[in-house]
């Protein structure tokens, strides 16, 4: 290439001649392509060597690419729109098409940011954790190992999240951030396997229709149940890598996608955007909680068993939803979303000019210097010089602390709260599932988008953002409350109450009775029954019931009613048809609405006083029937408005933290120091918040799953012991959001602005001379 085409194809030349004293007009060159300063000078963009110095603060050149660098310069070349649009178009390899170039601009990348969160959202932090109680029953799993699998999301990003933002930093971040989508949907693949590997579910025995879990004068062999034991719980490993995969395909969208966002933008807009696809991501969570839970309502194994088949209805706590549904759906659908985003180029059109008006806020070290040079990061050299310099930086560490105490609580309650409301107010799991889902629509969506707006309606500074997020911390921890509201506690014979007596137990359980010492009960399968003395009853056979039963219509299917029940207290009058219509009420609304409401247990069946809702060959049903005992409680809607407001507080967070994050760190090190705070996040926050939260649970066990003398899932919990617990946790995270947020502000101070320059920069004092610092008030 000769230096005549090449000075051909230069974006800009610049010219300057010295013209005396007073001549400070823009001057052009007879082709119309050159540019002069208002000084009485002039420079000539030299290639050849021979001419005056060229402007190399102005620009970064070599002969494939001529890219200009404006930050901190006070002089603002035109652009040259025609090389843009030559150099920076949208388009796959070599086919860049004249009609895809609509898409080449910050909002459609915003838009398929959002269409992306709003996905994964859906499938990692919604479906998940609304399908978390039926994986731990399919596959005989405590709540600590359950929580392993949401930890999981985490694990490869431990080892690339740094790798990738620094890396990252300096390269084409959408193509990156295509390569994570692809990740993601194999992820969701994989996550799926063990439907298909496993087998057909059998909840008893490997006869669905005729095994009866009944007194009978037998015990079950252990041989065969120990093997299925160990052969379900290895899946575990399964999930987890799949989650996994969903982690690392996260990762460059959240951490390289936020700074591509902040380069190609104003800078009061890049909060907002960060609003908007929060919120896509948290209506995801919403869809996923809803979604999911609806799958629920549909056998696993459908495809290969036909559900009239099955004795169990969805009430049953033995029944599992077709969890792996939304799991396949959602990894093609990443497939797709992959296709656009790898599309764009490495910058978009109009950034260097956008980046040359930017003022920085940022922590000014003792490495600044280097970090502001040109070439620093394109050398993995240059790494812990990066590092030690967001180390130095106490506003950016106190800000990740404080992301990490509210990612443990966003991941806690995300992936456990559909089994919180479920326990606490003896809900099946699609229908807690429905609630959590409507709480973190308005909560999650409303808050990141909320938080977002008020920091660009109000064009808050740094410190502002901090404080912001410290009084929003310190509302959201008096919602701890709402986990110590409870309904009466269940009467469960033989764990709250004693047989026949009725009267409350305050010792461990003990499911063994005169009544059905004989029966050689095991707790190897929950199979809760209501007896009509209103107590609820570990299984038809801890209840001394015969083989004898009845069944009775309902929209849900026919309940089985079991008759001759030894320990069922007769001479204690319960109206077993209310109690049985307020089941088939509730469960037939839970089925049909949408969203929860007072209203919700309206009736929808006719009275079991009807005998012709009795199809078995007895009279008026006596002894008891299939399910848990429900209640008249209905402090699920107290409770469920309190934790929305709790949950929009938290979530309000989230988008100004990530602002004031990319504020107070120098451009060069933004990408990567929104690597370190995920990692941070990851490590400290969202891996080890469902770890806390399941263990906090399992805590609160009453009776375990005993399979041949091992431990599988918990079947019944204490609930008061349950909501004092997570309570406690609630107060301790969010009691650290607010010391780190206090401290992150009260180690910030911005000097006082020139006024004589345009464009001069407001640093934040070096950690080593805060010896002065401004009222936190």
């Amino acid at each position: 290439m000769d230096n005549q085409n090449i000075e051909n194809n230069l974006p800009w030349k610049h010219e300057s001649k010295t013209n005396g004293a007073n001549n400070n007009q823009n001057n052009s060159s007879t082709n119309g392509n050159s540019y002069s300063d208002d000084k009485n000078s002039k420079t000539i963009f030299n290639i050849n060597g021979n001419e005056e110095k060229a402007t190399s603060d102005f620009y970064k050149s070599d002969e494939k690419k001529l890219i200009p660098d404006l930050k901190g310069s006070d002089i603002k070349p035109d652009i040259d729109k025609e090389w843009e649009e030559q150099n920076l178009r949208y388009g796959w390899f070599n086919y860049k098409p004249r009609w895809a170039q609509v898409f080449n601009s910050i909002r459609w990348f915003v838009f398929w940011t959002c269409v992306f969160s709003l996905v994964q959202g859906f499938i990692v932090n919604g479906v998940i954790n609304a399908v978390i109680s039926t994986l731990e029953k399919r596959y005989e799993l405590p709540s600590s190992k359950s929580g392993l699998i949401a930890s999981s999301n985490d694990f490869f990003a431990f080892f690339l999240v740094l790798a990738i933002s620094y890396y990252g930093g300096k390269r084409n971040k959408p193509k990156l951030i295509g390569i994570g989508i692809l990740t993601l949907g194999i992820g969701s693949v994989v996550f799926s396997l063990p439907q298909f590997l496993a087998g057909e579910y059998n909840f008893g025995s490997t006869d669905l229709n005729q095994f009866e879990n009944v007194c009978r004068n037998t015990t079950e062999s252990c041989e065969g149940s120990q093997e299925k034991k160990s052969h379900l719980q290895r899946y575990l490993y399964v999930f987890m890598l799949g989650n996994a995969l969903h982690g690392a395909g996260s990762t460059p969208m959240f951490t390289l996608g936020t700074a591509f966002i902040d380069e190609n933008t104003k800078a009061e807009m890049t909060s907002l955007y960060l609003g908007l696809i929060y919120a896509a991501a948290s209506i995801g969570v919403a869809a996923g909680y809803m979604g999911g839970g609806q799958t629920l309502w549909l056998f696993t194994d459908f495809y290969r068993t036909d559900p009239s088949d099955i004795s169990i209805t969805p009430a049953d706590p033995r029944w599992v939803g077709a969890w792996w549904i939304s799991f396949l759906a959602s990894g093609a659908i990443m497939f797709i979303v992959a296709i656009p985003m790898i599309a764009y180029p490495k910058q978009l059109p109009g950034s260097a000019a956008i980046q040359a008006k930017r003022k920085s806020e940022a922590y000014q070290g003792k490495q600044a210097k280097k970090v502001k040079d040109d070439d620093f990061g394109k050398s993995w050299k240059d790494f812990p010089i990066a590092m030690w310099n967001l180390v130095l930086n106490p506003t950016f560490l106190f800000m990740s602390l404080g992301a990490c105490t509210e990612g443990a609580i966003i991941s806690g309650v995300a992936t456990f709260g559909p089994k919180f409301f479920a326990e606490k107010f003896n809900l099946p799991p699609a229908f807690a599932g429905l609630i959590m889902g409507c709480v973190t629509v308005p909560g999650a969506g409303g808050g990141m988008f909320v938080g977002g707006y008020v920091v660009k309606k109000k064009k808050l500074k740094c410190r502002s953002i901090i404080r912001f997020n410290l009084a929003l911390s310190c509302i959201a921890l008096l919602f701890g409350c709402l986990f110590l509201i409870e309904c009466p506690t269940q009467r469960i014979s033989g764990v709250t109450i004693e047989y026949k007596t009725h009267i409350n137990r305050d010792t461990d359980h003990n499911l063994a009775a005169t009544c059905n010492v004989d029966c050689g009960c095991s707790a190897m399968v929950y199979e809760p029954v209501c007896g009509l003395d209103g107590s609820q009853y570990f299984s038809p056979c801890h209840a001394g019931c015969s083989s004898k039963h009845s069944f009775i219509k309902s929209p849900m299917g026919p309940i089985k009613m079991y008759l001759d029940c030894e320990c069922v207290d007769e001479s204690i009058t319960y109206k077993m048809n209310n109690s049985m219509n307020k089941q088939l009420e509730q469960t037939d609304a839970m089925r049909t609405t949408t969203l929860p409401s007072i209203g919700l247990l309206k009736t929808t069946t006719s009275l079991l006083s009807n005998s012709s809702n009795i199809t078995g060959p007895m009279g008026p049903p006596m002894g008891a029937y299939q399910g848990i005992c429900m209640s008249d409680c209905i402090l699920m809607y107290v409770v469920a408005p309190l934790l929305f407001i709790g949950m929009f507080l938290t979530f309000s967070t989230v988008s100004p933290c990530q602002t004031a994050t990319m504020r107070c760190v120098p451009q060069s090190e933004r990408a990567l120091a929104i690597g370190f705070q995920w990692l941070l996040l990851r490590l400290l926050g969202t891996t080890p918040g469902p770890v806390m939260l399941g263990a906090i649970i399992d805590s609160a066990c009453k009776v375990w799953q005993n399979i041949c003398g091992e431990t599988g899932n918990c079947w019944i919990y204490q609930k008061t012991d349950m909501g004092i617990k997570i309570f406690i946790w609630w107060c301790l995270m969010k009691g650290l959001a607010v010391l780190f947020y206090f401290l992150a502000q009260y180690f910030y101070k911005a000097p006082p602005e020139d006024n004589d320059t345009e464009g001069a920069e407001k640093l934040m004092h070096p950690v080593e001379k805060l010896e002065t610092r401004e009222s936190v008030l």
